[in-house]
C-alpha cells in the first residue's frame, strides 16, 4: 500500500504545483529543499519529510484531507488556530516554540505561588 500511496502523493504534489503555475525550482525555493529533491519527491522516489510535506501543503493551498488526511476539529477555536500554525513549523521551529512554552508555563506557575 505505501508504494501506491508515494506515487498518489507525488502525483497530487505535481498537479497542484503546475496548477500554482510554479517550476520546481521555484517551489523548492519556497519550501527550503532543493529542486533536486523536489523532483524526486514529484516522481516518487521520495515521500516528503512531514515538515516539507506540511510546507508544501501551506504554499500551494492544497487541503490536507484531499491527501485522505482527516483532521477533525477541536470545536476550541483558538486551540484550532493554534494546531494549524504549528503544522507548518520546522522541526526546529517547534522545537523553540516548545521551550518557549515550557518555560512560559513555569514562570506563569512561580506567578500564582
Amino acid at each position: 500500500m505505501l508504494f501506491e500511496d508515494k506515487y498518489f502523493i507525488a502525483k497530487k504534489i505535481k498537479k497542484e504545483r503546475m496548477n500554482a503555475k510554479l517550476t520546481q525550482a521555484q517551489l523548492a525555493e519556497m519550501i527550503g529543499i532543493s529542486a533536486k529533491q523536489l523532483s524526486r519527491i514529484e516522481i516518487g522516489d521520495f515521500i516528503p519529510s512531514l515538515p516539507t510535506f506540511l510546507m508544501i501543503v501551506k504554499v500551494l493551498n492544497i487541503d490536507i484531507r484531499e491527501f485522505n488526511i482527516n483532521i477533525s476539529p477541536t470545536h476550541q477555536p483558538l486551540k484550532d488556530k493554534f494546531l494549524k500554525l504549528i503544522s507548518c513549523m520546522t522541526d526546529s521551529e517547534l522545537q523553540l516554540c516548545y521551550t518557549m512554552s515550557e518555560t512560559l508555563i513555569k514562570n506563569l506557575n512561580l506567578v500564582k505561588k
